[in-house]
C-alpha cells in the first residue's frame, strides 16, 4: 500500500507541476512576443528556479509529509524573488504575486496564510497602477484576479492531497473487507478449540499418569482423547463449510455497499429469484472477490452487477471503469481459484479489459434444477 500511495503522489505531482510550469512560462513568452529577449531570459531563469522549489513544496503537501523546519525561509524566498524583480520586469510580471500567495497558503499556518493572501491581493492594486498605465478599475480587476487565482491554485493542491488520502482509505477498506471474514473465522475456531484442547491435555496427562498403575484405564483415556479429536475435526469441518457456503443475495448487497462506500456508483440488476445452492455458493465467492478487486485495483466511478438466466444458463456480470494499469500480474486477486471453482461446476469464467479503462468479469454456469437444494435470492437493489 505504501508503494501504491507513493506512485499516486508522484502521478499527481507530475500533472500539477506540468500545468503550473506551462502557466508560468507565459511570462517569458510574453516578453519574447514584444521582442525583449533579455527580460525573457531573466524571467525564465527566475521562474524556473522558483518552479523547482515549488515542486518540492507541492510534493511534500500532496504526500502529507509536512514542509520541514525551513518553511518560513522558503516562503520568504518566493516573496523576495517575485517582488524584488518588479523594477526589472514591468507590467508582464504583474500576475506573479499569485505565486507568493499560493506558496503562503501551502507553507504557513492558516491564520498567517490568510493574512498573506489578503496582503498580496491588496498590494496588487498599487503595483498595477505603478508599473503601467492601468485605470483604477483595471488595477482592481488584477487584484481580484490574483486573489482568485491564488485560492484556486492552493485549492487544487489540497484537492490532490484529498484524492491521495481517499485512495489510501479505499485500499484500507478493501483490506478490512477481506480480513473481516478471517477474523470472524479465527474467533469461531478459538472458541471451538479452546475447551477441546484443554480436555485433550487433561486426558493425556491422566493417561500418562495411569500407564504404570492401571493400563486398562489409561487405554480408555487415550480412546477418549481420540474421540475428542475426531469430534473436534468434524466441528472444524462444519465451521469451514459454513464459511465456504455464502448467501449470494447477501454478497450482492455487500458488494454494492462496499463499492459505493469507495465513492463509485453501483447498479445491481437481478433477474432470477431462485438458484441451486452449490451454484449460489460459487457465485457468492465470485461476487465477493470481484468487488474486492474493484476497490483494490481501480478508481471506479461506475460499476454494474448483473445476475440473470441467459439461454438456460446462469450468467453473472461485474463491470467497472477506472481500472488501473499495473505492472505484472495482479497478486492475490483469487481469480485463478475462482476459475477452478467454476470449472468444477462445468461453467466458464472470463476476466479482462473492455477497452479504455474498463474491466469486467463474466461467469456462465449451468442451471441445476435440484428442488431439494434450491435457495431464494434476496438482495437489495442499489444504484
Amino acid at each position: 500500500m505504501a508503494q501504491e500511495s507513493e506512485a499516486q503522489a508522484r502521478w499527481l505531482l507530475t500533472g500539477i507541476v506540468a500545468v503550473t510550469g506551462a502557466l508560468w512560462a507565459l511570462t517569458p513568452v510574453a516578453f519574447l512576443i514584444v521582442d525583449e529577449v533579455g527580460r525573457a531570459l531573466l524571467s525564465g531563469v527566475l521562474l524556473g528556479g522558483l518552479l523547482v522549489v515549488y515542486m518540492r513544496v507541492v510534493g511534500r503537501h500532496i504526500a502529507g509529509t509536512g514542509q520541514g523546519p525551513h518553511r518560513v525561509r522558503t516562503f520568504a524566498l518566493f516573496a523576495v524573488v517575485v517582488y524584488g524583480a518588479f523594477p526589472f520586469m514591468g507590467s508582464a510580471w504583474i500576475y506573479t504575486p499569485l505565486i507568493v500567495a499560493a506558496a503562503g497558503l501551502l507553507l504557513l499556518p492558516l491564520g498567517f496564510a490568510v493574512g498573506v493572501l489578503l496582503a498580496v491581493a491588496v498590494a496588487e492594486f498599487p503595483l498595477a497602477l505603478a508599473v503601467s498605465d492601468h485605470t483604477p478599475e483595471d488595477a482592481l480587476l488584477k487584484s481580484a484576479g490574483v486573489f482568485v487565482a491564488s485560492v484556486v491554485a492552493a485549492g487544487i493542491l489540497h484537492y490532490a492531497r484529498f484524492v491521495r488520502e481517499l485512495r489510501e482509505l479505499r485500499a484500507a477498506l478493501a483490506e478490512m473487507a477481506v480480513d473481516q471474514d478471517r477474523v470472524r473465522m479465527a474467533g469461531e475456531l478459538h472458541d471451538l478449540l479452546g475447551q477441546t484442547l484443554a480436555s485433550i491435555t487433561l486426558k493425556t496427562e491422566l493417561a500418562l499418569a495411569l500407564v504404570d498403575l492401571d493400563r486398562k484405564r489409561a487405554i480408555g483415556e487415550v480412546t477418549g482423547v481420540i474421540a475428542i479429536v475426531n469430534e473436534a475435526r468434524e466441528e472444524i469441518g462444519d465451521v469451514v463449510a459454513a464459511r465456504r457456503s455464502l448467501d449470494v443475495g447477501a454478497e450482492l448487497s455487500a458488494a454494492v455497499a462496499l463499492i459505493e462506500l469507495s465513492g463509485a456508483r453501483c447498479d445491481l440488476r437481478v433477474g432470477i429469484s431462485e438458484i441451486d445452492e452449490e451454484t449460489a455458493d460459487a457465485l457468492g465467492w465470485i461476487v465477493r472477490e470481484a468487488a474486492t478487486n474493484i476497490v483494490r485495483h481501480s478508481d471506479a466511478r461506475h460499476c454494474l452487477i448483473e445476475l440473470d438466466r441467459v439461454d438456460g444458463r446462469i450468467h453473472l456480470l461485474l463491470r467497472n471503469d477506472g481500472a488501473r494499469r499495473e505492472a505484472g500480474p495482479r497478486r492475490g486477486s483469487g481469480l485463478a481459484g475462482l476459475r477452478q471453482r467454476v470449472d468444477r461446476l462445468g461453467g466458464y469464467l472470463h476476466a479482462g479489459g473492455t477497452g479504455g479503462d474498463g474491466f469486467e468479469v463474466r461467469v456462465w454456469l449451468p442451471a441445476v434444477h435440484d428442488l431439494e437444494r434450491v435457495i431464494t435470492i434476496d438482495s437489495c437493489p442499489a444504484g
